[in-house]
Parts: C-alpha cells; structure tokens; sequence
C-alpha cells in the first residue's frame, strides 16, 4: 500500500510543503510513479523517523558539576577596599 503526499505527512506530523522540500533534498524515500505522480511506502517513512531519532543531550546548565580542583599559587592576600584607604 502507498500513501499519498498527504497521507505521508500527516503519518510523519509534517505538511505537505515540508515532505516535498525533504524529498527534494533527499532526506525521504518516494515512489515516482509518473513524473507528476509521487507517493511514499509506509516503511521508508518510519524509516525516516528512525533516521532523525536522537538521543537526548544532558542539559549543562541543570547539570551537576563539581568544582575544579586546582592549587593556588597566589601569595596575594585579600583586604577590604576601605582598608586600604586607610592605608594612604
């Protein structure tokens, strides 16, 4: 059984503009019956579909992270900035 061009998108949850824009880019097989008439096998859109599947990416900014662990060098000491008025 072959789908139509809108049969094809409303299995894929697209528009019929945007599946014709992915045919012509490649990304989807069809069946070109005449030069006119194109329709899609319901197995090479689920292929699609498995194509695009993604695996979701942690998100960094929920992340946890830990804190990098370096050694401070600095000798430098820290003083309030009114101390330092005081100073002069």
């Amino acid at each position: 059984m072959l789908l139509t061009p809108a049969e094809a998108a409303a299995r894929l949850h697209l528009c019929t503009k945007t599946l014709r824009r992915l045919r012509r880019e490649g990304h989807i097989r069809y069946v070109a019956i005449t030069d006119r008439k194109i329709l899609y096998r319901p197995e090479d859109c689920d292929e699609f579909v498995a194509s695009r599947a993604r695996k979701a990416a942690e998100c960094p900014s929920t992340s946890r992270r830990t804190r990098p662990t370096t050694t401070s060098i600095s000798s430098g000491k820290v003083i309030g900035f009114t101390a330092r008025r005081a100073a002069r």
